[in-house]
């Protein structure tokens, strides 16, 4: 907050509402089933946009499989 007066104008109108976290179960033909938890934020004023990060828990084989997943991925990218 020190360092940007933009981002403590953000952080104070905390602009995202509407937050929820789920788990779910995600199978993957290449590297198979992961845990992954999902943020969905949505903003106060447009219903129709919001950011969802997916993440797994930290050590876990599901983090193991999300990294492979992203090597695989990395791979096959221009």
């Amino acid at each position: 907050m020190a360092l940007s007066p933009e981002f403590r104008s953000m952080w104070t109108e905390h602009p995202v509402s509407n937050c929820a976290s789920i788990s779910r179960d995600y199978r993957h033909p290449e590297v198979g089933v992961m845990t992954l938890t999902a943020e969905l934020l949505r903003t106060p004023d447009d219903e129709g946009q919001g950011v969802t990060v997916f993440q797994a828990e930290a050590g876990s084989p599901s983090e193991e499989r999300l990294r492979r997943l992203a090597e695989l991925a990395a791979a096959v990218s221009p």
